[in-house]
């Protein structure tokens, strides 16, 4: 009987330790901080508390910015970043400064908002600039949190895409039409 008693014992220490480590595998994963992401560009997640903790910041600063456009400049952030980094044609400007100096404690979440806007406000990307950054962002790896909607591809500038909710190609507008009202008797 005693035997018997110590195997069940056994089987739980062995559930227990191989819960633990799936546990960690996955939290080793980055599966609740994707969970908790509002996108992430190329593997670098954007956290929800950091959008939101830059949109309270820059609301205080009297900003108005929704949430959605600061997913939108904080996704852009890198790829623009990169796209004016070899070339030169542009750092933090006085715009930049300004905006962050009315910003006591600015995150660095903050800063690279204001740094993204800044850039694209300033007009001074090269072609050579937005051909490198469209490049950039047609390879990105990029996934948003649906709460923001989804990328959608733009032929428009600055940032060539926007944050909204793509309509499935298989949805056809008057595919069921109303039907017909049955008159009153």
């Amino acid at each position: 009987m005693k035997a018997w008693s110590a195997q069940p014992a056994k089987r739980v220490a062995v559930v227990g330790i191989v819960a633990l480590g799936a546990a960690s595998l996955l939290g080793g994963c980055g599966f609740e901080t994707r969970q908790q992401a509002a996108a992430v560009v190329n593997g670098t997640v954007i956290h929800e508390s950091d959008v939101r903790e830059t949109f309270d910041q820059l609301k205080a600063a009297k900003l108005d910015f929704a949430e959605n456009i600061v997913v939108t400049a904080l996704v852009a952030a890198p790829l623009l970043k990169d796209a004016v980094a070899s070339s030169g044609s542009w750092k933090p400007d006085e715009t930049y400064a300004s905006v962050i100096s009315s910003i006591p404690g600015a995150t660095d979440t903050t800063k690279e908002f204001v740094e993204a806007v800044a850039l694209i406000q300033s007009q001074k990307m090269t072609p050579a600039d937005v051909a490198a950054y469209r490049a950039d962002l047609k390879k990105a790896d990029i996934s948003v949190n649906p709460k923001y909607g989804a990328i959608v591809p733009s032929d428009q500038g600055p940032v060539y895409f926007t944050l909204g909710q793509q309509t499935p190609n298989w949805v056809k507008a008057g595919a069921n039409p109303a039907p017909a009202a049955t008159p009153a008797q």
